[in-house]
């Protein structure tokens, strides 16, 4: 047929109807006219194998189908701007051969499901060149599965759930000028991300150009699976809405664990997130080379990476090149090397003049495990709020010539933030600043065997700071060539440049060493001596000087050259050691060096003061809890006698009220024994470390017996108790022991009716110790054991004023210690000096006096509360103590807190005549710390 030309109405009716089924047929020009319709139940149009020379719509088709081509040929098909074709389950489904594809009017199916598109693309279509300037919509607006597109051009509206679902097949060329848009809503999820709505998602395919210079939106602007683009280059805008943490702009993916490819990405238009990532690139997935020109803005990253499933392998990235004009910035990092625990190699970053790159965080960040072949070459800015670049990975790890890895500043370029090295990053080649480039910090704190494995050299005008950690590495020393101060804080280790220098100064600018921590060589004991040279070697000035004692042979510290060389010393400020112990006195003027030790920094100052600690802290904890058990006799006696008969005192523990009720032959309403079970727990804060509170704990079980005769109350108590302390140099971890007796019994009454009596003391403690030291990362331990002993007598005197009786109190107490000599040993590198260390035995005999103050009030029959005020002063507070430090012997005096000051609080409910129940604190207070213990109590008495 030449011409077929349709002004009318065509219809087919009934079930399973088309409106034109042409098969095996030939049309030259097919035309529908303005006023055409064309429908039918089933399918509107269906050509099986026919050729059409020429297809055109003007007018409406409409069915389930509107229009199947399922096999032929077409020449030229248009649908022009008057032109509807529209089906509910497909616009047009496509299985043939096209020439030229053009719509200019409405291709609709108005579902949105996946088999409601406006274009369905078949595997045996061949289309030459398809052109959208109109408008395409359905639940896909255009879906492939499989076929061939040589040229794909869209200028119009391109909309759905998905605006594009290309799957399987090539597409030679693809450009948009126009809008491709999803209206879906489907967010991606943490562990899938390939059914969320996008603008473009393409799966199983080839696309040899992807050119965009118009607006793409969804969830997912573009979305690649398992596909491959040549070249892709975008001058328009391309969007993201998503609010997930795996949504991007450009999401490239794997499906099933087979990637997809980029060979070269050019942006020179538009890449927004707001709420996620401009470009994220999964696991197993690659792009070779990656050019921005344009901007880059996301919520999350610019650029970043993930894994959501177990599929996919190491991401290959390779050279990242930002143009004049280039800008990323995002709301967490801008270049994000991280996500993926499977490994992210990239090539290198070059941030050309005029570029930008700036995050909240960093303005490029590089995640544990993570490389970077190359170098960072700067020559624009990168500007981050915590740092400019953020390493954990490697920086360099493909080349063995430092000139092209590791960090380099160039004139004109700007590194805001500084450069933050840390957990286990290494940076395999140099960090270099040119003249004219800016660089305020570098932090390296990095615990890598390589660290910095280059040279520091700064050659601009502009202030640097370096702080290098403890732990950390600077391989090849540290240069200032510049005419700015250069300020520097080590830790860790630095080492020599070629000339054999570890600072040099050449520039004009002024370097200021604020600390610097002289490393121990561990085999030999030599110190890792700090050498100053250059032209400018007379401007650096150092303010402190730490020297590493771990390890450390002490004839090193003998002479100011094997510590620091090449520095006046008039221009050296203080020098010390990072034990605490051993203290190095320098003198500027002569350059000499001489050393002293204090004991009272040591281990064995720490273990002294947390035995006195430990001690006094449970004698007057256990006065408590004895005395209200041995008060509780008082509460036994009958109610209907003596009106003050229940009164009793927390440290008289009894009145002459027992005494009078045993004398006067009311013996068988009183009990005579009582027991308790207390298991407790303390807070406390020592001085462990000098001028340092360190906080611990102690808990323990304390099991007690008093028991009333005629010649006064005895108790007896046994306990153990754990304690653990730490500190910056010390921890101090111990089971102690403890055993003890007490005894109490009215001297006689004045004629006023106040009763003075005597209570008297004897204790005994084991403590099996252990102790650790230290220094840097290294530690040392030793386990000797401590004795401890004592005895104390006190006098009180009890006034009876109505419901209260209010006892002062005065006594007279010893206590004394034994600690074994003990030798630390190094279990973590090497904490003690070359030699070892060893702290000899030591005796503790203290004498002091106390004095205290109670309150006692009977507030109901089943109510009453005690509250103690007392202080306890050291008569001789001073302790001697002998240690060898390597070979030198030391003996040393020092002192412990001379006033301690304690406070006891109880109230007391008889339950019955068996069971006494108290709520107590314990508290106690010196100089050097404070302890405080609360416990429940239960007291039974027969």
């Amino acid at each position: 047929m030449e011409t077929f030309n349709n002004s009318g109405t065509i219809k087919g009716t009934g079930s399973g109807k088309n409106g034109i089924f042409l098969k095996n047929g030939t049309i030259d020009n097919f035309n529908n006219k303005s006023n055409g319709l064309i429908s039918g139940t089933s399918i509107g149009i269906k050509l099986d194998n026919s050729t059409i020379k020429t297809f055109n719509n003007s007018g409406t088709i409409e069915a389930n189908k509107a229009i199947e081509l399922s096999s032929g040929t077409i020449e030229n098909f248009t649908n022009d701007s008057s032109g509807t074709i529209q089906g509910n389950e497909a616009g047009i489904v496509i299985n043939s051969h096209i020439n030229t594809f053009e719509n200019k009017g409405l291709i609709n199916s108005p579902g949105n499901g996946q088999y409601n598109n406006g274009i369905w693309i078949s595997s045996g279509a061949n289309i030459e060149t398809f052109t959208n300037s109109g408008t395409i919509s359905g639940g896909n607006g255009i879906r492939t599965k499989g076929g061939t597109i040589q040229n794909f051009i869209n200028s119009g509206i391109i909309s759905g759930e998905n605006g594009l679902y290309l799957s399987g097949g090539t597409i030679n060329n693809f450009t948009n000028n126009g809008t491709i848009v999803s209206n879906g809503e489907n967010e991606p999820g943490d562990g899938a991300t390939s059914f969320a709505s996008s603008g473009i998602k393409i799966t199983g395919l080839h696309i040899n150009t992807f050119d965009n210079q118009g607006n793409i939106s969804s969830k997912f602007g573009v979305k690649l699976l398992n596909s491959t683009i040549d070249d892709f280059k975008n001058s328009g805008i391309i969007e993201s809405t998503s609010k997930h943490k795996n949504g991007a702009a450009i999401s490239i993916s794997n499906i099933y664990g087979s990637g997809s490819t980029i060979k070269n990405f050019e942006n020179s238009g538009t890449i927004k997130a707001n709420g996620a990532s401009g470009i994220l690139i999964e696991a197993g997935n690659k792009i070779e080379t990656l050019t921005n020109k344009g901007t880059i803005e996301a919520g999350l990253y610019g650029i970043g990476f993930y894994t959501v499933d177990e599929h996919g392998s190491q991401i290959e990235l390779g050279q990242i090149n930002l143009e004049s004009g280039s800008v990323i910035k995002a709301g967490q990092n801008g270049i994000h090397i991280d996500g993926s625990e499977r490994g992210i190699k990239a090539k290198g970053i070059d941030v050309k003049s005029g570029s930008k790159i700036e995050g909240k965080n960093a303005g490029i960040y590089i995640g544990g495990g993570k490389e970077l072949d190359t170098l960072i070459k700067i020559s624009g800015e990168v500007k981050g709020g915590v740092a400019g670049i953020i390493n954990e990975g490697v920086i360099g790890s493909g080349s063995n010539n430092n000139q092209d890895t590791g960090i380099k500043i160039e004139s004109g370029g700007s590194l805001a933030g500084g450069i933050v090295n840390q957990g286990n990053g290494s940076i395999s080649g140099s960090i270099t600043v040119e003249n004219g480039g800016k660089l305020d910090s570098i932090v390296n704190t990095s615990t890598s065997d390589t660290g910095i494995s280059g040279s520091i050299t700064n050659n601009s005008d502009n202030k640097l700071e370096i702080s290098n950690g403890e732990g950390a590495t600077i391989g090849g020393g540290i240069v200032n060539n510049g005419s700015a101060d250069l300020v520097i804080s080590n830790q860790g280790s630095v080492g020599k440049d070629e000339n054999g220098n570890t600072v040099t100064n050449n520039g004009s600018g002024n370097v200021n060493i604020e600390d610097w921590v002289v490393s121990t060589d561990k085999e030999t004991g030599k110190l890792e001596t700090v050498v100053v040279g250059g032209d400018g070697a007379s401007n650096v000035t150092v303010d402190k000087v730490t020297v590493d004692q771990g390890g450390l042979d002490l004839g090193q510290v003998g002479n100011i050259d094997n510590i620091i060389s090449g520095v006046k010393p008039e221009q050296i400020g203080n020098i010390g050691t990072n034990g605490g112990e051993i203290t190095i006195d320098f003198d500027p003027r002569t350059g000499k060096l001489s050393t002293d030790f204090n004991l009272n920094a040591s281990i064995a100052g720490a273990t002294f003061r947390s035995l006195i600690n430990t001690t006094s802290r449970r004698a007057s904890f256990i006065d408590s809890v004895m005395g209200n058990s041995m008060q509780h006799f008082a509460f036994a006696k009958s109610n209907t006698s003596i009106a003050m008969q229940e009164k009793g005192n927390l440290y008289a523990n009894a009145s002459d009220y027992i005494k009078n009720d045993f004398n006067n032959g009311s013996y068988g309403y009183n009990k005579e024994h009582s027991l308790f079970i207390l298991p407790y727990t303390s807070s406390q804060n020592v001085e462990l470390s000098l001028n340092e509170e360190s906080k611990g704990h102690t808990r323990g079980t304390i099991i007690g017996y008093s028991t009333l005769k005629d010649s006064g109350i005895y108790g007896v108590y046994v306990g153990y108790e754990d304690t653990k302390m730490s500190s910056t140099y010390f921890d101090i971890n111990n089971r102690s022991y403890y055993t003890g007796l007490k005894y109490f019994n009215t001297l006689f009454t004045t004629s006023k009716g106040q009763e003075v009596y005597l209570k008297a003391q004897g204790k005994t403690a084991f403590i099996k110790n252990k102790l650790s030291k230290k220094i840097g990362k290294s530690e040392a331990e030793a386990s000797p054991n401590s004795y401890a002993y004592g005895m104390s007598g006190d006098l009180g005197m009890n006034f009876n004023h109505g419901d209260n009786i209010f006892s002062p109190e005065a006594g007279l107490v010893y206590e004394g210690g034994y600690t074994e000599a003990f030798s630390m040993i190094n279990t973590k590198g090497q904490a003690t000096v070359m030699g070892g260390e060893r702290t000899y035995a030591n005796y503790l005999n203290l004498l002091s006096t106390r004095t205290s103050f109670t309150w006692f009030r009977d507030w109901l029959p089943n109510l009453k509360t005690s509250m103690t005020l007392g202080a306890k002063f050291n008569i001789n507070p001073q302790v001697k103590a002998k240690a060898r430090f390597g070979q030198v012997k030391v003996k040393d005096e020092f002192y412990l807190p001379r006033v301690q000051r304690y406070v006891t609080t109880s109230m007391i409910v008889p339950l019955n005549n068996v069971f006494y129940f108290s709520l107590n604190y314990n508290g106690m207070f010196d100089s050097k710390g404070d302890t405080h213990t609360g416990f429940a109590q239960f007291n039974y008495i027969w």
